[in-house]
């Protein structure tokens, strides 16, 4: 178990699973019942595994059935990430696309794009909610570059997470968790 595993401890259980070719819904498929939650996420270069593993685990936890992360975020399959995703890999698909291209298909099928940024709109200011008619889509940036500026002006709107603190940020996990759980009690917790 020590030779196969990737850690320095290894957790003492090993398993062989094929890798899923999940095709990205279309927007308007996306919209349609059956995709989960009436939210969604889209990720923007994350660098690290153990923010998109922790991702992909509160995506399922509020019910979602897959997140989009561009090309050049980290791999889905990395060993760090499965780790950090405890087993929600397993559950939630992890679709590859162009985030720019994404937020414009989003757009011509109705659905509201909110770009998680510190120069946004306070979460507890935002007007309306996601409805099953009605979807939104969170995008979240990289951990220390945020979003891109096509990705920024893409977006229906910006959002940020107010906070009391000194800490000049949050995790990229965390407020995503954040967005979702806010998101989740507006429509009455899917």
């Amino acid at each position: 178990m020590t030779r196969m595993s990737a850690f320095k401890t290894a957790p003492g259980v090993l398993a062989v699973v094929g890798m899923p070719e999940s095709e990205p819904p279309s927007a308007v498929e996306w919209t349609k019942d059956g995709h989960g939650a009436p939210f969604g996420l889209a990720v923007e270069r994350l660098s690290d595994p153990g923010n998109l593993g922790t991702l992909i685990r509160t995506a399922d936890w509020f019910g979602l059935s897959g997140i989009w992360v561009c090309p050049s975020t980290v791999d889905p399959f990395n060993p760090k990430v499965i780790q950090a995703s405890m087993g929600a890999l397993f559950r939630v698909s992890v679709w590859t696309r162009d985030i720019p291209e994404l937020i414009r298909d989003l757009h011509s099928a109705g659905v509201n794009t909110h770009g998680l940024d510190m120069e946004g709109t306070g979460m507890w200011e935002l007007e309306g909610m996601p409805t099953q008619s009605n979807k939104w889509c969170a995008i979240l940036g990289s951990e220390s570059h945020g979003l891109s500026n096509e990705v920024r002006s893409a977006c229906s709107g910006r959002l940020h997470i107010p906070g009391a603190g000194d800490s000049e940020s949050l995790n990229a996990a965390m407020a995503a968790g954040i967005v979702l759980a806010d998101w989740s009690r507006r429509v009455g917790g899917h």
